[in-house]
């Protein structure tokens, strides 16, 4: 994972990307052939088993490697050939190698690898995810700073994955990945939020069961999760008040719903992000039925419930399965069906009641739920 270089001494060059999924996918060539990665701080490189078999990558290594839920799988590593991003060549970069389709998530991404913090450590990135372009130089010099911006100094991990301090209600979360690779906001741990409770006893929040996370390995175990209103959320220079924040089980992220309202410059050379505002960033409702979906054996099923939400009070129990939701009918789900719900969201954001039709106790139910603010009702 230390290895690698660039073989240009001096360079400058902006690289396309599209979002899927939320994230951020850009061409990268290999042999003369073009494959589609991922560009995720929170991982190391990564290459599918596919592109592996179709390199003739040889293992160098294995080894057990954890995903964002924290579950640990036996790995191979490789030495990638030549990758190049818009014609600037990275040599040498470390690779695991994995199966992206054993994640029901990722599977939707179509993605053909992961470009990870060990490769990015080589350049200095420029996020610009309202224009969706990234720009590396060697040098930060290169790149267009204001005054008015905001540092956030980070500590590399062992895969030069960035973590940064976050402080909510005045308590510190240390080492939270930061992390281009997740779609989420604001995630920390159930043990930073009983801290945080035992000094906000009157914090407003939510209280869920199940999981509505996806890591490489698959959907995250069902425990007990919470939402929460938090007063004040320090970063850096940043200082947001009444942000929504998760805590559960498994990752600790800061994730593309926040960073995408920023320009965001990374710069390992001094260990320091840089964020520059696009648009306000503002998140202190959480608006829901009170569930989540999710895939199992080609069936729609719910996968987290919140305690005393418009779900719950009518039934709606972890393993749920849904059979139609807004006239579409789920009995035998297409895995069409499912990653267009990854993709757009289960219904439209802006869809205030959803009627559906559930199996419960094994008869055909039909009910009609009422979104509400979950945290602030």
């Amino acid at each position: 994972m230390k290895e690698g270089s660039v073989e240009q001494a001096s360079f400058k060059t902006e690289i396309p990307f599209e979002m899927r999924l939320g994230l951020i996918i850009v061409t990268v060539t290999i042999n003369g052939k073009t494959y589609d990665f991922l560009v995720d701080t929170g991982a190391p490189n990564l290459c599918s088993k596919e592109v592996a078999a179709e390199l003739n990558l040889t293992p160098v290594v294995s080894q057990k490697a954890g995903d964002s839920q924290g579950v640990k799988e036996e790995l191979d590593f490789v030495v990638m050939p030549d990758m190049y991003l818009n014609g600037i060549c990275f040599k040498q970069t470390g690779a695991a190698v994995a199966d992206l389709n054993k994640s029901e998530v990722l599977a939707c991404l179509n993605a053909d690898g992961i470009i990870g913090a060990n490769l990015m450590k080589e350049a200095v990135w420029e996020i610009d995810y309202e224009r969706k372009v990234i720009t590396i130089s060697e040098t930060r010099s290169s790149f267009t700073i204001p005054d008015s911006v905001i540092h956030v100094p980070f500590s590399p991990a062992l895969s030069f994955t960035p973590r940064v301090n976050i402080t909510y209600n005045g308590v510190e979360d240390k080492n939270v990945t930061f992390d281009t690779g997740s779609n989420g906001y604001f995630a920390s741990s159930k043990v930073v939020y009983t801290s945080i409770k035992e000094k906000n006893p009157t914090i407003k929040e939510a209280k869920s069961y199940g999981s509505s996370g996806s890591g490489l390995y698959g959907a995250a175990v069902s425990d007990t999760n919470f939402t929460a209103l938090i007063e004040t959320t320090k970063l850096g220079d940043l200082t947001l008040t009444n942000n929504v924040v998760t805590f559960e089980k498994g990752s600790r992220t800061l994730g593309t719903k926040f960073l995408k309202n920023y320009r965001v410059i990374i710069d390992w050379s001094v260990n320091e992000i840089i964020l520059i505002p696009v648009k306000p960033f503002v998140h202190n409702t959480n608006e829901s039925f009170g569930f989540s979906p999710f895939i199992s054996e080609n069936k729609l099923i719910v996968s987290d419930v919140f305690i005393n939400s418009p779900a719950s009070k009518k039934g709606i129990q972890l393993g749920t399965q849904i059979l139609e939701a807004n006239g579409v009918d789920y009995r035998n789900l297409t895995t069409d069906q499912w990653c267009s719900i990854i993709q757009n969201g289960f219904v439209p954001e802006e869809q205030k009641t959803l009627k559906m039709l559930v199996l419960i106790d094994n008869k055909e139910v039909e009910i009609e739920l009422t979104k509400v603010d979950l945290v602030n009702w």
